[in-house]
């Protein structure tokens, strides 16, 4: 089963003028010393393999060119082999390291590159590719790619250059040669260039299956207390197997274009050694060629062999690290493809927010919103009310740039958050939704991620405006160290309130003009639900603010309330108003006022 990448991996070669941007990108010197160190390694092997074929003709008594015959010729020779494994193994050394370094060094920058991209590019981008697609593309394709360089790139590096050494070595023993490899050449491209040019697209299949397994990965633990209480562990158990089943089916139908690859290079490599043995026998039957030179011959085109299938044997992996990065470098460039558009000065203080003609559709073709419009008032609250699935988190997520609509515009004040960054978006509009992420840390340097320069004062008078204040018994028996007591990952377990308050402080830090709570208070018990009201109620003020109500008693205190059923507004007005009329609104306030 095919499954479309919401990212397209970059090419090879736009991803090597993307690697040629990082900071740790090679220099001009690194080019000459490793093209030369290259050239050297690749000429000792090749002359190597000469020098034992002429070999045969001193020990039949033959003289040779520079080193003469006998005895003392044949230790020459031998000397000049034993230079040449030496420059070979010595050579293949270097390029090993050379390559490792460079290798692990531009992973750094491209992590780095890719991480910056992700938390710059417009959030419904990095929503649509998936959490467990972008953490693919920062760990394990980067990691792939050097692996794989290290494991492969000297042996790619070698082959690539042994090729046309080769081809001269074998100009310089007859020329019959050179139209034998080209004739083989011939015969294999039209076949050879079909093959290769499927292993791209088979292996981003490949690399797309398995970041959707990994997002219903991370999907499923994220859910598991879900799973547990509606019993649906088997359904998620069943869900994880089938996007496994579909990586590996992924990787299968990829498996014979590799084998085909493989086919092509034995025909490839055997009708070449068949052809020198001919010629080589038909030359020197003639006497058109000493023994010597045709086993050099030979020697040349055996030691060619082991290069070109070792290439092909991992023809997979490198094509596996061609995509690997290319997965990497798209992300890398993901901010600069969408667009980082104009930055307009912040807003100075509550704007209005105007959704004109929104229409948004969720994959499917099901329209949620359809021709909405909406007027929130410049520092006003509004409350939206309606039923589980009327639109108003898809509402909310529209205006705080979660969600692209497919039509329309949303603007806040008079600009069009169309045509202007998503990092001016999120300075001017905050969501806090039920989901409170608290950073591994101090509370300090938890609270300061929404203002990096706040002083301790500042922050204690940002939890003391959402009732977390010094001198409360929450505030003493959660944080005994204050301000540097240890929360999130591997601390003490918050309760969902107290979560709820510290992300309430964020806002009261961040200070943004517009403010949307998507049912951010709901977790609160009955103990606690006033204070979090209360909390909420504070930071509110001097805002533009949109509450998605769940409890109606959010919704008594708003300057206006929108009841929304099926994606539209049914009802607006103040909650005295609503009562009036005596429709929708007021059948779901005298039920939650009988409750």
């Amino acid at each position: 089963m095919r499954v479309a990448d919401a990212l397209q991996p970059a090419g090879l070669a736009e991803s090597w003028r993307e690697l040629k941007t990082m900071p740790s990108r090679p220099r001009p010197w690194w080019y000459v010393s490793f093209f030369a160190i290259s050239i050297i390694t690749v000429v000792a092997m090749v002359g190597t393999s000469n020098l034992l074929g002429y070999s045969v003709d001193l020990i039949n008594g033959q003289s040779l060119p520079l080193i003469g015959s006998g005895s003392q010729a044949m230790a020459w020779l031998l000397g000049l082999v034993g230079a040449g494994i030496l420059a070979e193994t010595a050579g293949r050394a270097l390029l090993q390291l050379v390559i490792n370094t460079l290798a692990r060094r531009l992973s750094v920058d491209l992590r780095k590159a890719a991480l910056s991209s992700a938390l710059r590019a417009p959030v419904p981008d990095v929503m649509e590719l998936g959490t467990g697609n972008v953490i693919s593309r920062l760990t394990q394709d980067i990691d792939n790619t050097v692996r794989i360089v290290s494991m492969v790139g000297v042996r790619l590096v070698i082959t690539i250059l042994i090729l046309p050494s080769s081809l001269i070595a074998l100009i310089t023993i007859h020329w019959s040669f050179v139209v034998l490899f080209v004739l083989v050449v011939l015969l294999l491209i039209p076949s050879g260039r079909k093959t290769v040019r499927a292993i791209p697209s088979a292996t981003n299949i490949v690399s797309s299956t398995e970041a959707r397994r990994n997002n219903l990965l991370l999907d499923t633990i994220r859910g598991i207390d879900t799973l547990r209480v509606l019993k649906l562990g088997a359904w998620g158990v069943q869900r994880m197997r089938q996007a496994s089943w579909t990586a590996v089916q992924a990787t299968a139908d990829r498996a014979p274009i590799f084998t085909r690859l493989l086919a092509l290079g034995s025909i490839a490599y055997g009708l070449l050694l068949i052809g020198v043995f001919g010629l080589s026998a038909l030359w020197v039957a003639r006497d058109a060629m000493s023994i010597g030179a045709a086993t050099a011959a030979v020697f040349v085109v055996v030691r060619m062999e082991v290069h070109v299938f070792n290439v092909l044997f991992f023809a997979s992996e490198i094509q596996s690290a061609s995509t690997s990065l290319g997965r990497a470098v798209a992300l890398a460039q993901m901010a600069r493809r969408t667009g980082l558009l104009s930055e307009p000065a912040d807003c100075v203080g509550a704007p209005s927010v105007t959704v004109r003609d929104v229409t948004f559709k969720y994959p499917g073709g099901v329209a949620i919103l359809e021709d909405f419009n909406l007027v929130l008032e410049a520092g006003t609250t509004t409350a939206l009310v309606g039923t589980s699935g009327a639109g108003k988190s898809t509402l909310a997520g529209v205006i705080a740039g979660l969600q692209r609509p497919d039509s329309g515009s949303v603007l806040i004040g008079e600009i069009n958050t169309a045509t202007v960054s998503d990092t001016w978006t999120t300075r001017q509009v905050a969501l806090i939704s039920q989901e409170v992420h608290l950073f591994a840390g101090t509370l300090a340097e938890d609270l300061r991620m929404a203002d990096a320069h706040a002083s301790d004062a500042q922050l204690y008078a940002a939890l003391e405006v959402v009732g977390l204040g010094q001198n409360t018994s929450a505030f003493r028996r959660f944080f005994p160290s204050g301000l540097d007591t240890h929360i999130g990952a591997g601390a003490e377990e918050l309760t969902p309130e107290i979560q709820q308050q510290i992300s309430l402080a964020r806002i009261v830090l961040r200070d943004p003009p517009v403010l949307i709570m998507d049912e951010a208070t709901s977790e609160a018990g009955s103990d606690n639900a006033r204070m979090l009201e209360k909390a909420a109620t504070e930071i509110s003020h001097n805002r533009t603010t949109l509450v998605v109500a769940h409890r109606l008693d959010q919704a008594v205190v708003a300057d206006r309330i929108i009841v929304m059923e099926q994606g539209r507004i049914i009802e607006d007005g103040t909650h005295q108003e609503l009562l009036n009329v005596d429709g929708r609104y007021a059948q779901l306030y005298q039920r939650w006022s009988a409750q």
